[in-house]
């Protein structure tokens, strides 16, 4: 065991030859970055091959791999900070050198492959494991998760690859990893976990990610994993090595602060930073802004998109604005799907950023809802009647329910589509999870009829509360106040643990849910419609559960849910403690939100952290969405304007689980139709088949064990989806907001035109309603059952074309 340090690392190396300890000096929690092989003993975990600079290579059709021979190691004369390690095989020989001589402010991490043989080496692939600390720890202490653990988002591009590597609490130092030689392919995961779901236990997972490096190939041999992924498959053809020659690359590691430092250290490396629209609507404005390193020049810029199958590239280096070293881009795209933006420098270099260009979101609610009650309602012939397909034992499948009659209510009403929901709601619903329709007797649907879940009823009476504030002329089955009495004693059983007997249920009483959707709504509800006793009861339960919430801040125990460390734990803790005014306490889960919604040069990589349904880092629709409603929040009560960008980062991949449009993924989808996960990484070990694709969980019902019980009755790609559509329906769905940035008017959720000295705001709401400019105490609120697509801005005002509109002190609702 050997190990050196500088000002900014302390680096640890086994005989073995892969990094075990690596330590940021100016960290006050001394966090160790890489994967600790005393933690995967501690829990049985047997990687040690996927540790950090443990690496494989497969030539001519033939394996090597690290563990295969033992290392030579070199400590220099000269350089007392630099170790290396030499690795002999027949034919060629793989150097690693960790280097903390160069530059005390960071650690040079060198690789190279050497053809010692008579020919030339055809390298079909070549990957290093670098086995970051991406852990859910097996430990109910919040604390290790958030301060020893990070998220790591990755940025995949031809000579600019970099990993931002995110501690799970916010606080720097963070660790940036950054490609300064040679060409990274693609960044693979493999995940090693533990669910005990099925034993009454709670909190029941854990798990870690292994990242690996691909350098050469694909990372793997399933085909399946690149077939239609044009974005980065052209980067995976062998590599042919001439003979006395070598491949060399090499990254360098430094701490950083926050996002924009992320970005900066980059930039002094070499690596441009580009700003841009991560998703615009067919028709609209896509923008970009980009600054180069140095002495770097431009030699031209693309956009390239996929049409039948086959690239488009389209020149726009003569469109590019050029001022104070900073290029600017605005083009307006009508071709729905994923586009590149491509940039060449006059070093042959390359770098690009992945966008999406969505139709407009209007559209693609009102095709959801449409598809779901055409295509998976069931009438009283089918085998579960006036169920929803899939059918499943979890509350997340009433969210397509939930979608629907959200719609409805801003959008067009169809009676057809309210009275599918309204059928299922009394005539399926109340049954399979209530004894006999018995709201204060749920039924045992998990294990063998050994518990329920107590978080299936925040879906269950969010139906009930939107079928509520419909009109009695337009409901089959029960009178509004009807559903507004079955949503509170839902609600109530949710949360009074004195209604439950065992200890599972009652533990998960305290935990936030989606409920936080509609909750105050609710309360308000039942105070206007006279259900004093109603309200009394429930109000006094959300009020014990907010003032529990707040005096357990210190602990985090919120971010606690059926998992060790979890968004769907801490993001509605986050809401629930701004909604209840304790904006002190909402602060520091807030900066678990921050922490958890990733930046990247690929739209699909910007989701809020989450393996769990993949295992590997994905999008998932539920609770992508979810965390993303919870950041807003945060931002309309904190007024943090990086919680509304990382909102909007976190709410539009969601999107791409339902884009019909989508090339570049293998499961395509028909209009209306939707896939719950999309998994980003490249490859996705666990799975090839699922990198880069979009699935449902089903896929899973195949690999037995755990999956086959988890995902039996799960039989489409769709049935934990809907509600992260309900909540952006009540944020993004109807909102759009200005700010201010560098002395930039900026918008997000549509776009914004300079006329004169006016500036012209066109929203991308489904359904827009308001637009705010909250540092300038300026907002517009549409009438009730009004859109108001676009609005101007001007001398602080907000006005319809022909009116002013109403503007003041913001209020936050």
């Amino acid at each position: 065991m050997q190990s050196i340090n500088n000002a900014a690392f302390n680096l640890q190396l086994s005989d073995r030859g892969f990094v075990d300890k690596l330590l940021i000096n100016d960290d006050r929690d001394s966090m160790n970055w890489v994967i600790d092989p005393a933690y995967m003993n501690q829990v049985e975990y047997s990687d040690e091959d996927k540790l950090f600079g443990h690496f494989g290579v497969k030539i001519d059709g033939k394996d090597y791999d690290s563990l295969s021979v033992s290392p030579m190691h070199h400590r220099s004369a000269s350089k007392s900070m630099e170790l290396s390690l030499v690795y002999h095989f027949d034919r060629f020989d793989v150097q690693m050198t960790y280097d903390l001589e160069s530059d005390s402010r960071s650690m040079r991490w060198h690789i190279s492959l050497r053809n010692r043989s008579s020919e030339a080496l055809e390298v079909e692939s070549f990957h290093v494991w670098a086995a970051l600390a991406y852990i859910m720890y097996r430990d109910p202490d919040v604390n290790r998760n958030i301060s020893q653990s990070c998220a790591v988002f990755p940025s995949v591009s031809n000579d600019f690859t970099k990993l931002a590597c995110v501690r799970r609490s916010g606080k720097g130092p963070h660790l940036g990893i950054y490609s300064v030689q040679g060409a990274v392919r693609s960044i693979g995961t493999f995940c090693r976990f533990e669910n005990n779901f099925f034993k009454n236990v709670s909190p029941s997972l854990d798990g870690i990610l292994f990242h690996n490096l691909i350098l050469a190939g694909t990372g793997t041999e399933d085909a399946r994993a690149t077939a239609s992924d044009w974005i980065y498959a052209e980067a995976s053809d062998p590599l042919r090595i001439k003979v006395g020659e070598e491949a060399v690359w090499e990254f360098c590691l430094m701490p950083y602060a926050d996002e924009r430092q992320f970005y900066e250290n980059g930039l002094a490396l070499g690596h441009p930073i580009v700003e841009y629209s991560p998703v615009t609507i067919v028709g609209g404005s896509f923008h970009a802004s980009f600054r180069l390193a140095g002495t770097q020049k431009l030699r031209s810029a693309f956009v390239e998109s996929s049409v039948d199958g086959n690239s488009r590239r389209m020149d726009v280096t003569d469109r590019l604005k050029a001022s104070n070293e900073e290029f600017e881009l605005q083009i307006t795209l009508e071709r729905p799907g994923e586009h590149k933006l491509l940039l060449e420098l006059d070093n042959g270099k390359k770098d690009f950023t992945v966008f999406n260009v969505l139709a407009p979101t209007k559209e693609i609610i009102e095709a959801r809802a449409d598809y779901i009650t055409r295509h998976l309602y069931q009438d009283n012939s089918a085998a579960v009647p006036h169920a929803f397909l899939p059918v499943s034992n979890q509350g997340e499948s009433l969210g397509k329910l939930n979608l629907v009659l959200m719609k409805n209510l801003m959008g067009t009403y169809e009676p057809e589509q309210v009275r599918k929901v309204e059928n299922s709601a009394v005539l399926y619903m109340k049954t399979k999870w209530f004894e006999n329709g018995d709201f204060y007797r749920p039924v045992k649907l998990y294990g063998d009829g050994d518990f329920y879940r107590i978080i299936d009823f925040d879906y269950v009476a969010h139906v009930y509360f939107l079928l509520s504030k419909f009109q009695a002329q337009q409901l089959l089955h029960a009178a509004p106040q009807d559903y507004l009495r079955w949503a509170a004693e839902v609600m109530i059983v949710r949360l009074d643990e004195k209604l439950h007997e065992e200890e599972r249920e009652k533990k998960e009483t305290q935990m936030l849910g989606v409920y936080i959707l509609f909750i105050k709504d609710l309360l308000k509800e039942l105070e206007q419609q006279g259900l004093k006793e109603e309200h009394a009861l429930l109000s006094r339960l959300w009020m014990d559960a907010g003032e529990r919430i707040r005096k357990e801040t210190a602990h985090y125990k919120g971010a606690v849910t059926e998992h060790f460390y979890d968004n769907a734990g801490f993001g509605p803790t986050a809401e629930a403690l701004c909604l209840l005014g304790y904006t002190e306490e909402a602060g520091r889960y807030g900066e678990l939100l921050l922490a958890n919604i990733g930046f990247s040069n690929d739209f699909r990589a910007q989701n809020p952290d989450r393996w769990w349904e993949s295992l590997s880092y994905m999008i998932h629709s539920l609770w992508g969405g979810m965390v993303a409603a919870s950041a807003l929040v945060a931002y309309e009560h904190l007024r943090n304007k990086e919680y509304l960008k990382a909102a909007y980062r976190a709410a539009m991949p969601v999107f791409y689980c339902y884009d019909w449009n989508a090339t570049a993924t293998n499961k395509k989808l028909e209009r209306g139709q939707a896939a719950s996960t999309y998994s980003v990484a490249g490859p996705n070990l666990n799975r090839p088949d699922l990198s880069r694709n979009r699935f449902g969980q089903s896929v899973f019902a195949q690999d037995g064990g755990l999956f086959a019980e988890l995902f039996s009755n799960a039989s489409g790609d769709d049935w934990d989806m809907g509600e992260e559509l309900a909540a952006y329906l009540a944020g993004f769905g109807m909102k759009t907001f200005l700010y201010e940035e560098e002395g930039k008017l900026r918008c997000i959720n549509g776009e914004i035109t300079k006329v004169g000295e006016a500036y012209v705001v066109t929203s991308y709401a489904a359904y827009p309603r308001e637009f705010h400019f909250f540092e300038k105490d300026a907002s517009f609120i549409a009438s009730p059952g009004e859109d108001a697509r676009t609005v101007i801005y001007e001398n602080g005002q907000f006005r319809l074309e022909g009116r002013l509109a109403a503007y003041g002190t913001s209020s936050t609702k």
